[in-house]
C-alpha cells in the first residue's frame, strides 16, 4: 500500500487522468448535484444571481439574429435550460453525468418544460447544423486536454448553423499567476464529500509551465486509495482565440464573464461571443 499511495502523489504528466473518474461515483455524485443546486456555492454551478444575469445576457445576444435553438453543452442539472426555457427557447443540454441529467428531466417534468437532455459525452457527438446558439459555460473547457479541447470545439462548430453563435468562458492567466501550490492532509472520521467512509485526504495543488494547474486529491480508505485530478488550463486573449479560430469560429465580443460585464485586463475570467465562420 505504502509504495502504491507514493506512485499515485507523484506529479503527473500534463491533463493525465485517473484511473476513475470522480463524477461516476454514486456518492460523489450525490454530492457534486448538492453543489449544483446550492444557490451559494460556487463549487459547481455560478450563484444564483450570476445565472440570472448571464441568462438575461444571453437572451439579448441571442436575439439578436432570431436565434431560438439553443444547445448547453455541459448543462448539469440544467440551471440555464430551465432558464432559457422559460424565456421561450427551444432547448437541448447535454451532460456526462447521470445523476445530473436525471435531476433535470425529473425537474423540467415537475415544471411543464419541454427541454431535451442528453446523457451523453459530449466529445463524441455527431449533430450537424442543428442549433442557433451554443453555450459551454463555467470554464469546463480549461478542464479538457488539447486534443479533446480540439474535439469538442469541431463538434460545437459542426453542431450550429452557418452563421450560428457560441458564447463559453474561460479562466485567465491572472488566475493562473495568484493560484497557489501546497498540499494539506485531513481526517474525515465520519465520512465526508469524497467517501461514506472515514478517510484521510490528502491534497495537493500544483502549477505546470504553459498557464495549467492540478488540484491533485489522494483518498485512503481502509479498503483502498483512490487519487482524482481537476486540471484547468488558463488563458492569454491570443491563446484562446488562437484555438477558436483554428476550429472555425469568428470573434465578435469579448467580455468579462458571460453576464456581458466589459473586458477588462486582469479580470480571473474572460467570456467570448463567437459565430460560426462557415
Amino acid at each position: 500500500m505504502f509504495i502504491d499511495l507514493m506512485q499515485q502523489l507523484q506529479k503527473p504528466e500534463k491533463f493525465k487522468q485517473p484511473d476513475k473518474m470522480f463524477w461516476k461515483d454514486p456518492h460523489i455524485a450525490k454530492y457534486l448535484l448538492e453543489a449544483h443546486l446550492d444557490p451559494n456555492n460556487e463549487g459547481a454551478s455560478r450563484n444564483t444571481n450570476f445565472i440570472d444575469q448571464s441568462v438575461d445576457f444571453i437572451k439579448k445576444i441571442a436575439t439578436k439574429k432570431g436565434d431560438q435553438n439553443i444547445i448547453d453543452f455541459g448543462c448539469g442539472p440544467g440551471l440555464y435550460c430551465e432558464r432559457l426555457a422559460k424565456r421561450g427557447y427551444d432547448v437541448t443540454g447535454v451532460d456526462f453525468s447521470e445523476n445530473s441529467i436525471k435531476y433535470a428531466k425529473d425537474s423540467a417534468k415537475d415544471k411543464g418544460l419541454d427541454i431535451k437532455y442528453r446523457n451523453e459525452n459530449y466529445l463524441y457527438l455527431t449533430n450537424e447544423n442543428q442549433y442557433d446558439f451554443a453555450t459551454l459555460i463555467y470554464c469546463d473547457y480549461g478542464a479538457l486536454a488539447p486534443n479533446d479541447r480540439k474535439k469538442l470545439l469541431q463538434n460545437i462548430c459542426r453542431s450550429l448553423i452557418k452563421g450560428g453563435s457560441f458564447l463559453l468562458d474561460v479562466f485567465t492567466e491572472h488566475k493562473y499567476n495568484v493560484f497557489s501550490e501546497g498540499n494539506n492532509w485531513y481526517l474525515r472520521d465520519e465520512g465526508g464529500f469524497w467517501s461514506p467512509e472515514s478517510y484521510i485526504e490528502l491534497t495537493q495543488n500544483l502549477k505546470y509551465d504553459g498557464y495549467i494547474s492540478l488540484e491533485q486529491t489522494t483518498v485512503i480508505t481502509k479498503q483502498k486509495t483512490e487519487t482524482y485530478y481537476i486540471w484547468n488550463q488558463y488563458f492569454t486573449k491570443e491563446m484562446i482565440l488562437g484555438e477558436l479560430e483554428e476550429a472555425g469560429f469568428t470573434l465578435i465580443s469579448i467580455y468579462n464573464d458571460v453576464t456581458g460585464e466589459e473586458y477588462q485586463e486582469g479580470n480571473d475570467t474572460m467570456a467570448l461571443l463567437l459565430e460560426k465562420s462557415y
